[in-house]
């Protein structure tokens, strides 16, 4: 706020060269050199001479503010208005005093007076942007970029609001170019660069992140957090690798993190580097073993790598060593699933749901189980005593409307998926399966709805474009009928050619022959 007092202090000495007052000539040299109290002498001596000068009694109202007499200036600045009401200085200088008490509503109001009277003065802009910067009115505050533009460029605070502005509408350009132009002046200082970081994090805008977060280990190459930050935006911008050097670097400061060796070993997953990922995640189970979630990551990579048994006994360890085990419960029992052990995963999602009867995932984990075991029946009977027990799930509508459908109960099927799609609307599996048991009763309206559902919440749905082309196809809607099932051939075959990339990198690149 002092900057925009001083600003528009020495603009309004400007017109007053030529005075025909030699106490104004006295005042405005006086005034230059701080001598406010002799100044607003002579300028009282001034407007005796001509008491109805509105100019004059504008510069009694500017030497007033610099006194930090308010009322006495905005008195004096409301006299000249009453003279003149053409003259624009005094509604700026009446309207800075009011932004600096906090009046924000007056202060607008003679802005835009001043600006009404003088249309091609950047100053009134200047100062609107301040005050919708202060009230956070961000929209109002942009569109004050343009004509202030000049003044902002001297004002590398509001420069910086100004940028913070444009970034929370999502308005890039802007924002990149005002933060080019800070960069290029070094005035950002680390708390500024940390703010424009984050907020270029949460609007997906990761490489100037980065550089945010670079600028700041540069400023402050000691700074642990500076370092830490930086990872996390490269990890957010694909580059895990560098990610992973800075990481292990602090490591090295902080053996003990557990926190810290999850994220490297999340950085070496996303660099393709199982095996220090692995060594990451020993290392967190090492520094915090009775938390569970440092198990279930390591087992999770190992289960990836269809490392199984490992698996297994690292979720065994970890409940041996935590109080909770219900989520370790829960992973025994899908690693056990996966091999085929439907009785042993059984028996961990039974102790799991023993340990946390309300909470609705250890039913449904049961109940996949029965189903993966040809059990639907018993899947069935366990998703309605969930049902029964628990608040409503859309999960567990889900699972029972699929086990329905499989034993043929088409009606409860139905019934339970639109449960489903009531809690969640976003569900688009919900939505699928209802889709499918429409077409299969032969209401085509419906199903076509259900279908293009899907489609919005999953464009690459494939099977979604398949049932859809086989709906226009029944009615009558040849046309699009084709143009679907294209697009389900083009899915299809894109799907597969990701696996097989996947199952490549996999088993690695060629191996040498040896000859004999």
């Amino acid at each position: 706020m002092k900057k925009l007092l001083f600003a528009l202090l020495v603009l309004l000495l400007l017109g007053f060269a030529a005075a025909e007052n030699l106490s104004l000539q006295n005042g405005l040299v006086l005034f230059k050199q701080g001598q406010y109290e002799k100044a607003l002498g002579e300028f009282q001596q001034a407007q005796l001479a001509q008491p109805a000068n509105a100019s004059i009694k504008n510069l009694l109202g500017v030497t007033e503010t610099k006194l930090g007499r308010i009322d006495e200036a905005n008195s004096h600045y409301q006299q000249a208005i009453h003279l003149d009401a053409t003259l624009p200085g005094p509604h700026k200088n009446l309207g800075v005093n009011y932004l600096s008490t906090h009046q924000y509503g007056l202060a607008e109001r003679e802005f835009k007076a001043a600006l009404n009277l003088s249309t091609q003065d950047p100053f009134p802009h200047y100062y609107l942007a301040a005050l919708y910067l202060d009230t956070a009115r961000y929209q109002e505050a942009v569109e004050q970029l343009g004509p202030a533009r000049s003044l902002l460029e001297n004002d590398p605070e509001l420069l910086f609001q100004m940028a913070s502005a444009c970034l929370r509408l999502d308005r890039k350009r802007e924002a990149l170019t005002l933060i080019g132009d800070l960069e290029q002046r070094s005035v950002l200082d680390v708390a500024e660069e940390y703010q424009l970081g984050v907020m270029l994090s949460e609007k997906k805008i990761y490489p100037e992140a980065v550089e945010r977060f670079r600028r700041i280990t540069q400023m402050q190459p000691a700074s642990w957090s500076g370092k830490f930050d930086l990872a996390i935006a490269l990890i957010n911008d694909l580059q895990p690798r560098e990610a992973a050097e800075l990481l292990r670097e602090l490591t090295i400061e902080r053996p003990t993190d557990a926190n810290l060796f999850t994220l490297l070993g999340s950085a070496y997953e996303a660099s393709e580097n199982a095996p220090k990922a692995l060594d990451a995640y020993q290392a967190a189970v090492r520094a915090d073993p009775e938390n569970p979630d440092r198990y279930l990551d390591y087992a999770r990579l190992l289960m990836d790598l269809d490392r199984y048994g490992e698996a297994v006994q690292i979720v065994q360890q970890g409940m041996r060593n935590t109080p909770d085990a219900y989520a370790l419960n829960l992973r025994l029992g899908s690693i056990q699933m996966m091999q085929g052990q439907y009785n042993k995963a059984g028996q961990s999602f039974q102790t799991a749901i023993e340990a946390q009867p309300e909470i609705a995932l250890g039913y449904i984990a049961l109940a996949q189980s029965d189903m993966r075991d040809g059990r639907d029946q018993d899947a069935s009977q366990i998703l309605a005593t969930a049902r029964e027990k628990l608040p409503p799930d859309p999960m567990l509508e889900y699972l029972y409307g699929l086990v329905l459908s499989h034993l043929s109960k088409t009606d409860e099927a139905i019934a339970a998926f639109k449960r489903s799609v009531a809690l969640n609307p976003e569900t688009s599996e919900s939505h699928y399966e209802l889709g499918r048991l429409y077409f299969e009763s032969g209401l085509m309206q419906p199903a076509k709805s259900e279908f293009e559902r899907v489609l919005q919440l999953a464009p690459q749905h494939a099977n979604a474009h398949y049932q859809l082309s086989r709906v226009y196809m029944r009615l009558g809607d040849n046309a699009d009928s084709k143009a679907m099932a294209e697009q389900t051939r083009q899915l299809l075959q894109k799907q597969r050619e990701e696996a097989l990339e996947a199952q490549k990198a996999r088993f690695g690149g060629f191996q040498a022959v040896s000859v004999p």
